[in-house]
């Protein structure tokens, strides 16, 4: 047997040698860390060949169930509400159902066959049209579960941004959920092999479902979740608050109810086609107050005090009968901080001194107004004349025009304006 360890000694002198002698040299390798990119699968010319796009069309057969629990769901394929074709899917559900622990239906597409969608998950979507029974709801309180034969499941809810509309109602629309929203990790679903596609019903609700498929998808441009209106100068005299409808819509108010009727009419109107007709009783001690507003800068705090001193509310105004020289009427500005500056509307602020049945315009300028707060306008009783005991509304942080109603009384208003007076 040879001298293993003249071997080893032998085999130590020669890699020595070697290293003294300067013949070898090391390099830096970079070792192979076992992840590769995996390259997205090509986007097949058309769904159908990779997998049978039709889910649900016309078909009444075992590749559609429902749970056999009436308790929890009742559905059928019916013929007597349809979307296209012959038949849709009618179902209507109640999760919170004494003993109801899960409710839905299914669909095994193309006759129960394993299907391979791995090639169509960046490109294709869910699409089906959907419709209330009755009503609306505002919201689609579905998961779309994809199963496959080994058990494994991918997740998506049909959340309201997938609706075509914003609610669903009694017309159908369509309801597309992209495959790239399923979750097919936490329950580990192959996707060369999916069984069939299930809705998990939640909460409660009855609809009619159909035409089911798989179409090409693109996710459209993200549009910001914010956006900076480009607004007019808040301060830019003048400034119509209302004509034939208030300004950017925020008017508030026009209710009718036991305390007050606010309403848009067009019999008479001062200018334009429409004006305003008011009318209440808060003498009722139900009635907290009566009251219309508008913010004139979509809600954003108002700075006026650069325009304050020469800035006047004007607005047209008559009686449906008869003369009265002051009206249960306080115009008022309010702050962020519920503070007001504010004044009853009296006959001095027209050019007759007495209001009529025929149109006046009222001026009000802002040095008018008297500072309180906003808690009078609950307990108009304790206002009179208005003391000026507090600094009213900050004009730094001015949010909207109120008028606030008091005792009981009628009366039309149009042209509602901010302007400048000499």
């Amino acid at each position: 047997m040879p001298d293993r360890r003249l071997s080893f000694s032998a085999l130590a002198l020669l890699v020595v040698g070697l290293l003294s002698s300067g013949c070898v040299q090391f390099q830096t390798a970079t070792l192979y860390d076992g992840f590769e990119p995996v390259a997205a699968p090509e986007r097949p010319r058309t769904l159908a060949l990779a997998v049978e796009p039709s889910i649900f069309a016309d078909q009444n057969d075992d590749t559609v169930w429902f749970q056999d629990d009436a308790n929890c769901t009742q559905g059928e394929v019916t013929s007597d509400v349809v979307y296209d074709g012959q038949r849709a899917v009618a179902v209507s559900w109640d999760r919170g159902a004494e003993g109801c622990k899960w409710a839905g239906l299914g669909f095994g597409w193309d006759n129960w066959v394993g299907k391979d969608i791995s090639e169509i998950l960046p490109y294709a979507a869910i699409q089906m049209r959907v419709r209330a029974k009755e009503g609306r709801m505002f919201g689609l309180p579905i998961v779309l579960t994809l199963e496959d034969y080994s058990g494994g499941m991918g997740f998506a809810y049909t959340a309201n941004r997938y609706f075509e509309r914003t609610f669903i109602d009694e017309e159908w629309q369509t309801v597309t959920v992209p495959l790239s929203a399923f979750d097919l990790e936490v329950e580990n679903l192959d996707p060369t092999n999916v069984k069939q596609l299930m809705f998990e019903l939640q909460q409660s609700g009855s609809i009619y479902i159909d035409d089911i498929q798989l179409v090409f998808y693109e996710e459209p441009p993200l549009e910001p979740w914010i956006t900076v209106d480009l607004r007019p100068d808040p301060t830019a005299l003048p400034i119509q608050l209302f004509g034939d409808a208030f300004i950017n819509d925020d008017g508030w108010g026009l209710v009718t109810d036991a305390c007050q009727s606010i309403e848009p009419t067009s019999a008479d109107p001062s200018q334009g086609e429409t004006a305003l007709r008011l009318r209440w009783d808060v003498t009722d001690p139900q009635c907290y107050e009566g009251a219309m507003g508008v913010s004139w800068d979509k809600w954003y705090p108002i700075d006026m005090t650069p325009v304050a001193a020469d800035a006047a509310i004007q607005f047209d105004v008559r009686l449906p009968s008869g003369t009265s020289s002051q009206l249960p009427v306080r115009v008022a500005l309010e702050d962020y901080n519920r503070q007001l500056s504010q004044i009853i509307l009296d006959g001095r602020f027209v050019a007759s001194g007495r209001f009529t049945s025929e149109w006046q315009t009222v001026t009000i300028p802002f040095s008018e107004l008297r500072g309180g707060g906003r808690e009078l306008a609950a307990a108009p009783a304790t206002v009179g004349n208005l003391p000026a005991f507090q600094n009213g509304a900050d004009l730094s942080n001015l949010k909207e025009l109120v008028f606030f109603l008091d005792d009981a009384g009628e009366v039309l208003i149009d042209n509602l304006r901010l302007v400048r007076v000499e």
